[in-house]
């Protein structure tokens, strides 16, 4: 393998034990997760009626805070892993009713086909799954296609540290705000940050001479 193949999945999210698994290893291992539900929630707060789609929506953990704290007019859960989709789905409660479940890889080119336009894209600790860094900013491309002038993306994600087992997989933190910018987002900011993981929004530009 070189580096510049992609690395293997090493957890496979479509069994449902295995997914569980990896929930409570994850809050166990990263128990500051709760802090970026927060910045997420404070970065779409001023933003009115918002149409969300989550890109490796996972658990469900996001949506909750998103929905509960923000003013959501529509909720797409997008995640390759129907089992992550009945979690979520379990763990949601009421709020599933206002989430639209999409089961589809991020990994492929076609994946944001007739999902229409978003005023927001979030996506957690997800990017990674790409299965290489390489990969980012074409996902990030194909994610603006469907963010409405204005709109924002929130990107957060690991960054490459001296104690990073797989650094092909994730980017170095200086990186992850180019990462954007290469992609075609402007005024991007750093929004949160702990452990080895930072939250980035980018907006999409409006067009000169049009309006918001």
């Amino acid at each position: 393998m070189t580096s510049d193949d992609d690395l293997p999945i090493r957890v496979d999210f479509r069994d449902p034990a295995t997914a569980r698994t990896w929930i409570e290893d994850t809050r166990i291992r990263r128990p500051y997760r709760p802090r970026f539900f927060a910045a997420f929630c404070a970065a779409l707060a001023a933003r009115p009626k918002l149409r969300i789609l989550e890109l490796g929506s996972g658990p469900g953990q996001l949506a909750r805070e998103i929905l509960a704290h923000c003013d959501v007019h529509g909720y797409v859960a997008l995640d390759f892993s129907p089992a992550m989709h009945e979690i979520a789905a379990e763990h949601l409660g009421e709020l599933a009713s206002r989430v639209t479940f999409v089961t589809r890889d991020f990994r492929e080119p076609t994946w944001p086909s007739d999902l229409g336009t978003f005023d927001a894209i979030v996506t957690l600790q997800a990017a990674h799954e790409t299965r290489h860094k390489r990969h980012l900013v074409p996902l990030l491309q194909r994610a603006r296609t469907v963010v409405t002038p204005g709109g924002v993306l929130l990107y957060a994600d690991h960054y490459l540290t001296p104690e990073t087992k797989l650094p092909a997989l994730v980017p170095a933190r200086a990186d992850q705000p180019l990462a954007l910018e290469r992609a075609g987002f402007v005024d991007v900011q750093l929004c949160y940050e702990e452990g080895n993981m930072a939250l980035w929004c980018g907006t999409n530009p409006v067009a000169a001479g049009t309006s918001r």
